[in-house]
């Protein structure tokens, strides 16, 4: 039975029971704290490259800056030309920053997303089995990792034994 086939049955077996699930995005921050967790870790790291790209950039042009800011008047037209392409660099760097975050973040919600989300349906048919419910079964989304549909299709073997056995019972 394949991936596809598993869904199809869960949802034949299911929709007079249950309302089709829709993907929200309420759902993508389903474990906050590992994706904050996730994020700062790369953002620690990123950070402390970014200090020692800062402190090469400083040690090399700093010698550079000092010469040409020295030699010309702070009113002189270099001068000024130096201090408006500074004050840029730095906009723009901070708008990257930002933009740089903004991504990182959408990044590990969406990895976590993928990786931890399979887990809810596992957890759901555990707590089915527990409850005596033997005709429940995983259901993947197309989009979940592959290396999850063999422990899916495992549980659903244990869950269509156990279901033939309580059947076998009555």
């Amino acid at each position: 039975m394949s991936h596809s086939d598993t869904i199809d049955l869960n949802t034949a077996q299911n929709s007079p029971a249950q309302p089709e699930r829709k993907r929200r995005a309420a759902n993508a921050v389903w474990q906050p704290f590992l994706q904050f967790k996730l994020l700062m870790y790369m953002l620690g790291s990123t950070a402390f490259i970014a200090a020692l790209l800062a402190g090469f950039l400083y040690f090399a042009f700093s010698d550079l800056l000092s010469v040409v800011i020295d030699k010309t008047d702070s009113t002189s037209y270099y001068g000024e030309m130096i201090n408006i392409q500074l004050v840029h660099m730095f906009r723009y760097c901070g708008a990257l920053v930002v933009l740089y975050i903004l991504l990182l973040a959408s990044v590990c919600v969406a990895y976590t997303h993928r990786l931890i989300g399979p887990l809810r349906p596992f957890v759901k048919h555990v707590e089915q089995l527990t409850a005596g419910n033997y005709s429940s079964r995983v259901a993947l989304r197309k989009g979940d990792l592959e290396m999850y549909n063999e422990y899916a299709e495992k549980l659903n073997d244990l869950a269509r034994k156990l279901n033939a056995e309580e059947a076998l019972k009555l």
